[in-house]
């Protein structure tokens, strides 16, 4: 469904005397499936919003293609336009808060041209459960009713491909859910790209994930693809009074009361550790086997570059 093939783009430098210029995509690819659930991750500056920003036709790479259901979003950019719904991380900058939310809705049904416009828009409010608020102003909605109705303006067309910029920043835990539901199930027919800052939620959400740093895609499968081909092992944590002894076992270290074991096989290591332990009177307090979470792989990955 969408295709981006050696990607890059330069944006000039703020305050340069000379034409300087910093290089917020190098040469990137990536190939997202029909249906898929796309994860895009990486530090501030990594490159996320900018490879949304072209994806979405707001800018133009200086090399390399983008493809959205055939179509090349600079070539065919308003074909491109009527198959993408978008919801930006600055959400609220696309509401007018004097108005209500059907109000809203209504605008930006006229602008993007929508067919049975009533009808859908009906829809939508159902769906994000606004019926109530549709005739309240703006102001008066929280953050989490501004979010629904910015990801309901973006799907007014009905698009086959959503994105979705920091889909969840400030939303309480319920709003949340009810978001991640509705993608999941509601929509599930969709291809979505989800980027965001929250690790939890993507490895919840996501297909598939790709960490970006530096303008350039580092790793990429998914989340349990990840874990197992970067970090090929699993780590033991014990809390004991005595740490010293412990110390003895293969890759073990202190982290603050604990002691902690990187191991690939870990019936052996507890196996040490149990000896280890009767063989000099002490008392395990605390064992427990832990499995890499994708903020080690994220930490890793953007500690090589």
């Amino acid at each position: 469904m969408i295709i981006i093939n050696e990607v890059t783009k330069k944006f000039k430098k703020r305050g340069a005397r000379k034409k300087e210029y910093l290089l917020a995509l190098d040469r990137i690819s990536l190939k997202i499936n029909k249906g898929e659930i796309f994860g895009l991750i990486g530090p501030n500056g990594a490159g996320k919003t900018t490879t949304l920003k072209i994806l979405s036709t707001l800018i133009i790479p200086e090399e390399g293609t983008v493809t959205i259901d055939g179509y090349d979003v600079v070539k065919n950019a308003n074909i491109v336009k009527s198959k993408i719904g978008l919801l930006s991380a600055e959400f609220a900058r696309s509401l007018y808060w004097r108005l209500t939310g059907r109000q809203n809705i209504e605008f930006f049904a006229k602008l993007k041209n929508t067919q049975n416009a009533k009808e859908r828009i009906d829809e939508l409010f159902e769906k994000f459960d606004l019926t109530n608020w549709q005739n309240e102003l703006i102001m008066k909605y929280s953050t989490g009713m501004k979010h629904k109705l910015a990801l309901a303006v973006g799907l007014l067309n009905d698009p086959p491909v959503l994105f979705l910029d920091e889909p969840l920043t400030g939303m309480d835990p319920i709003s949340a859910n009810e978001i991640k539901t509705l993608i999941k199930n509601t929509f599930k027919d969709k291809t979505t790209i989800w980027a965001s800052h929250n690790l939890f939620e993507v490895e919840q959400m996501c297909n598939r994930i790709a960490l970006i740093n530096n303008g350039k895609i580092i790793i990429q499968g998914s989340p349990e693809e990840l874990k197992k081909n970067y970090w090929d092992y699993e780590k033991i944590t014990i809390l004991v009074d005595d740490n010293k002894i412990f110390l003895s076992l293969k890759n073990a270290e202190v982290t603050g009361n604990y002691i902690e074991i990187k191991t690939r096989d870990v019936n052996s290591t507890i196996l040490e550790i149990t000896k280890l332990a009767e063989k000099n009177n002490i008392k395990i307090k605390e064992i427990r086997t832990l499995r890499p979470t994708l903020e080690d792989i994220f930490i890793k990955g953007v500690e090589k570059c």
